[in-house]
């Protein structure tokens, strides 16, 4: 009888799996890379007791679907990465992780995804190094976007490019912020991916994202769908449990009524104590805190929400000063972004949008031969037709007050350079004020999206060092207003992206403004 030789992954692979808990394996086999966290190291889930639970219950045989709405600054990412290393050690499994964009998938899978794997006594050495095919076919089993271990892999997708959730069973999904996927011509990202998991009937999804607008939340509709637990935690003072909401705020003012952030305190909703104050929350405190189900009945969709108050490195400060700076310049997408990014909750439009075109028509002001007395900056904004290019001058004052200074249109043919000529001349002008002084343009965009995308970028490629830019809108709930720039065109001119749903939103709160100063457009 010959010898047989068994291999020592074999028998690892027939060795019982001990029952740890996600949290338990993430405090024993997983390790922060550094570089990557304020706080390199082993893992301790002690540091952020609220996200236990969390990571827990995903163990639970009657938990299928997890559902986090939060701030940003609160723990989600190492939530996701202490799920992704469980299911890659302890239960092998197929995962599927999406993302908002194919970039920021690329970016989580070399800045986060790589270094766990490298760092983390529980993983080392799990993925597969080697080469798949034959001769020059032949490819790495581990990518940027896949990544085998003994028993499933990671593959991680782009909602922007969901080619990569066609036909691929997954056991488990981790799709991160879902409130900024958008639908695509494959449909809904999210959906597709909840599709990819049917075929698995210890399937298991989380979703983990901040809101962003209510009428179209995708987290906040799931969290609504779950049992919504809340975070609650003791009032040193009386010991009443509670749930930390930005109303129980507090901070004073100096003499001039500007608020005075180092004052800020969080006071008890039933005694009025004082419950945490001006910098960052007590982690053992913190620990003292449980959540608690407010709709016990829901079975199978488990819901978290949780702020910025709670978060271990953000202090009270910052946050008032956050709040009172949006509030102050009247910036509705500073407000916004609060609300979202360091409340979690989503923002609800207000339902009067409608304008009366009267009451804007009163508001017209003929500017004289000189800038208004407050202008700090001019820019432009240049909009190009098929028989001519329009061109409207505004100046910006203190804290985004504007005024619209001349609009002006310049008849001629877009493929000449006659009409572009005589753009230039204009954007060369300088512009007097009262008493002498005299201002030129700081900044100039040009649409590119029309017929002549070739011409703007030939026109702005040359002319960037004057800050004259190409830019392009896009459509899309959650796209920020200024975009990074991309110089990937045949003229390789700088191309900004412009997000115009949260533009136009910017423009309808403004406009809406009765009253002279920050935000106010004349």
């Amino acid at each position: 009888m010959g010898e047989t030789v068994w291999s020592t992954a074999f028998f690892r692979a027939l060795r019982p799996k001990s029952r740890l808990t996600v949290s338990e394996w993430a405090d024993k086999y997983r390790h922060v890379a550094p570089g990557t966290s304020p706080e390199p190291g082993p893992w301790r889930t002690s540091r952020v007791p609220y996200l236990r639970e969390p990571m827990d219950v995903i163990g639970d045989a009657d938990t299928e679907t997890v559902v986090m709405q939060c701030s940003s600054q609160i723990g989600k990412s190492e939530l996701q990465l202490n799920v992704m290393g469980y299911f890659a050690d302890q239960e092998p499994s197929p995962q599927l992780m999406i993302y908002p964009t194919v970039e920021a998938a690329e970016a989580f899978s070399k800045e986060r995804i790589d270094p766990t794997f490298k760092y983390s006594p529980g993983l080392k050495h799990k993925l597969h190094e080697g080469k798949e095919g034959r001769g020059a076919a032949k490819k790495s089993s581990t990518t940027i976007r896949m990544k085998h271990y003994a028993g499933g892999y990671i593959a991680l997708v782009g909602a922007n490019s969901p080619a990569g959730l066609a036909s691929r069973p997954i056991r488990i999904l981790l799709a991160d912020e879902i409130d900024r996927y958008g639908v695509t011509q494959e449909g809904d990202p999210l959906k597709l991916g909840i599709q990819r998991t049917t075929n698995f009937h210890n399937r298991k999804k989380v979703f983990v994202s901040t809101p962003v607008l209510e009428e179209t939340s995708k987290i906040h509709k799931w969290f609504k769908l779950s049992d919504q637990r809340y975070y609650h935690v003791p009032c040193p003072c009386c010991g009443t449990m509670q749930v930390m909401k930005w109303s129980q705020v507090r901070w004073d003012k100096s003499d001039s009524g500007e608020a005075l952030p180092e004052t800020a305190r969080y006071e008890c909703c039933e005694c009025g104590g004082i419950m945490r104050g001006s910098g960052k929350p007590d982690v053992d405190w913190l620990a003292k805190g449980v959540w608690i189900a407010e709709h016990t009945g829901v079975k199978g969709i488990v819901g978290f929400h949780i702020n910025s108050l709670y978060s271990p490195w953000v202090a009270l400060s910052e946050l008032v000063e956050e709040f009172t700076e949006a509030t102050r310049n009247r910036d509705k997408n500073g407000l916004m972004e609060f609300i979202n990014l360091k409340l979690g909750e989503p923002w609800k439009e207000d339902a009067k949008d409608d304008i009366d075109p009267e009451y804007l028509l009163q508001r017209r002001i003929r500017f004289e031969e000189f800038l208004p007395d407050d202008v700090l900056l001019l820019s432009a904004g240049v909009d190009v037709q098929d028989t001519y290019l329009v061109c409207e001058l505004v100046g910006w004052g203190k804290g985004k007050e504007s005024w619209g200074i001349e609009y002006k249109i310049f008849p001629g043919d877009p493929a000449q350079d006659v009409v572009w000529k005589q753009l230039d001349e204009y954007l060369l002008r300088s512009w007097s004020f009262r008493d002498g002084r005299k201002l030129q343009i700081s900044s100039v965009c040009i649409d590119s999206g029309g017929h002549f995308t070739t011409e703007v970028y030939r026109f702005t490629k040359p002319r960037e060092s004057r800050r004259i830019y190409s830019i392009r809108g896009r459509g899309g709930v959650g796209l920020p207003f200024i975009g990074k720039p991309s110089n990937n065109n045949r003229v390789g001119a700088m191309l900004f992206n412009l997000g115009v749903d949260d533009g136009k939103g910017t423009i309808m709160a403004r406009i809406k403004l009765h009253d002279p100063g920050p935000g106010y457009m004349h």
